[in-house]
């Protein structure tokens, strides 16, 4: 499992931010990733959790949200594992 938090820049949670989840692209991997792509949604506290397979894997992770800069996480799963991310989104420059 993947789950984690998403932060504005002020310090407080940010619901609503969308997260993908996706295969992280690796040349010396030659087999194929169960999971194609996941999504999920920050909630009120501005947490979110995806399940993924239980196998070792790579996974890129990126959050977006309407007004700020998405981010973009790489993380390694060892099995039945869960992983914590934390994520610090800034505001879009105009």
């Amino acid at each position: 499992m993947i789950a984690g938090t998403v932060f504005r820049d002020s310090g407080f949670v940010l619901p609503g931010a969308e997260i993908t989840v996706a295969a992280a692209p690796d040349p010396q991997e030659r087999r194929k990733a169960k999971l194609r792509k996941a999504n999920a949604v920050s909630d009120g506290r501005g947490e979110f959790a995806v399940r993924v397979p239980v196998e070792p894997m790579r996974y890129l992770v990126t959050v977006r949200a309407k007004g700020f800069r998405p981010q973009e996480k790489v993380v390694e799963i060892e099995g039945d594992q869960k992983v914590d991310l934390f994520f610090l989104l800034e505001p879009e420059r105009r």
